[in-house]
């Protein structure tokens, strides 16, 4: 896709109610992934978890909290891994054993006849990723009674397997034609759709036809005049059901998952890469966030050690080290992201974490030139330093709440801990103690003076 981000994560965008239930087709095979997996299709891994958990994360971020599940070649491995993730999250799953999964997944579908209640639910395909915002998107927009809705793209260019999409042709907001092999064709079916009991009847009409696909059944419907349309053009999705999606979606998933909107200009430039390629190789280990968390601050600490022992060697090293573990503090997030396991206690933990890092690397760079020269002007610097830089950290959410809420395009430009980092780390390598700690203290204060005085020009607007 070309959007700007792959799909959303734990977002709270809650303008549209979501649906109550959302239907999840899991029962087949997975042929064209198996080859390279093993597994059946739902355990697929995926940077850190399998399709089946992001999936029903995604369903979680758009505010759905029950869920059915058809189940068919390996029912008893997939429903065993189901109720894991249920336990993991907090989420009801129901299960419906399908007879006859080999047929199509319209006959996966079929199989919940009864079970989705009254109000429209969400139907979507197991190896289909997508952003939570096409959800709340389709919820703004029901179908009326009897009908369903799908939601469609028409960025044909953005379309990673083009020869394999399912096709739609659309007149008036309402599916004319739908299929693999259309030549003439508008969009491509994304896999998420908003249903009524509706869909269960053009399952019906088309399976008595000896059609079992999904899109036979959508294919009646539209024919009655029962199909709609929602554009979700530029929203992300992806069809992961081969080797080559896989690797398209992990890709995306580093791109775009990995990214904070809020990065100073060394993150984003510096440490953000190296930060990304770490964070794949660390995603598929049990490590937590909360572990790198403490990492990075470990490897503060004895940069620090190494800044205050004498000599030039030491110093060089400490400042080395201080920057990779500002490079691995980016990498805690990115995990949790990833793995849609952040929690408030643990942006809360890395800030506290953070704190002490800042306050012990400066402590190490400020003894360094004290033992060495004795001048009571590395302790100044360094207390003014130690001051600015909590300041700065302290203010950080405030200015940056502000410049999205009231300051709407403007600035975003911010200094923060990156940068003082990276001061530490280039006054280190230029054995310039003292002059660092006089540019961090100046940089830090007058940039928390800065902020002072954008949000009180905010707050008389």
């Amino acid at each position: 896709m070309k959007s700007s981000k792959f799909w959303a994560m734990n977002s709270t965008d809650s303008t549209n109610a979501a649906p109550e239930v959302a239907l999840i087709l899991a029962a087949g095979l997975g042929s064209r992934l198996r080859p390279q997996t093993k597994t059946p299709k739902p355990l697929t891994w995926v940077l850190g978890l399998t399709l089946a958990e992001r999936v029903v994360c995604t369903l979680l971020d758009a505010g759905i909290r029950r869920i059915l599940v058809t189940l068919g070649h390996e029912a008893e491995t997939v429903r065993a891994h189901f109720c894991a993730i249920a336990r993991r999250r907090g989420v009801t799953i129901d299960f419906i054993e399908v007879r006859g999964w080999e047929e199509g997944n319209g006959a996966s579908a079929l199989a919940a006849k009864g079970r989705t209640g009254e109000a429209p639910f969400l139907l979507v395909m197991i190896d289909h990723l997508f952003d939570p915002a096409i959800i709340r998107a389709l919820a703004g927009d029901p179908p009326e009674a009897g009908e369903m809705r799908l939601a469609v793209d028409r960025d044909k260019d953005g379309i990673f397997d083009l020869d394999d999409v399912t096709r739609v042709k659309i007149g008036g907001g309402r599916i004319r034609q739908i299929g693999k092999t259309l030549d003439d064709w508008d969009a491509a079916d994304t896999g998420v759709m908003l249903c009524t009991s509706g869909l269960f009847e053009g399952l019906e009409r088309a399976a008595a036809r000896n059609e079992h696909g999904l899109s036979d059944g959508l294919r009646v419907l539209a024919g009655e005049g029962r199909a709609g349309t929602a554009d979700m053009t530029g929203m992300p999705w992806l069809d992961v059901d081969t080797p080559d999606a896989l690797r398209e979606a992990e890709r995306r998933l580093m791109r775009d998952q990995g990214r904070k909107t809020r990065d100073g200009p060394v993150s984003r430039h510096l440490n953000r890469p190296i930060s990304r390629w770490l964070s794949r190789y660390l995603v598929r280990t049990a490590v937590t966030p909360n572990q790198i968390s403490l990492l990075s601050w470990m490897m503060s600490c004895v940069a620090a050690g190494l800044m205050a022992v004498s000599g030039y060697p030491a110093l060089a090293a400490g400042g080395v080290l201080a920057q990779l573990a500002s490079v691995v503090d980016g990498c805690d997030g990115e995990i949790a992201r990833l793995k849609h396991s952040q929690s408030e206690f643990g942006g809360w933990f890395d800030a506290v974490l953070d704190r002490y890092a800042d306050a012990v690397l400066l402590f190490g760079l400020m003894w360094h030139e004290f033992a060495a020269t004795g001048t009571s002007l590395s302790v100044l610097l360094g207390f003014a330093a130690i001051v600015g830089s909590f300041l700065n950290s302290y203010t950080a959410d405030k200015y940056d709440g502000l410049m999205a809420q009231k300051l709407q395009g403007a600035s975003t430009f911010r200094l923060g801990r990156d940068v003082r980092v990276f001061f530490i780390f280039v006054g280190a390598l230029l054995n310039l103690p003292l002059v660092t700690l006089g540019v961090i203290a100046l940089v830090m204060n007058v940039e928390v003076v800065r902020r002072i005085v954008v949000c009180a020009g905010a707050d008389t607007k």
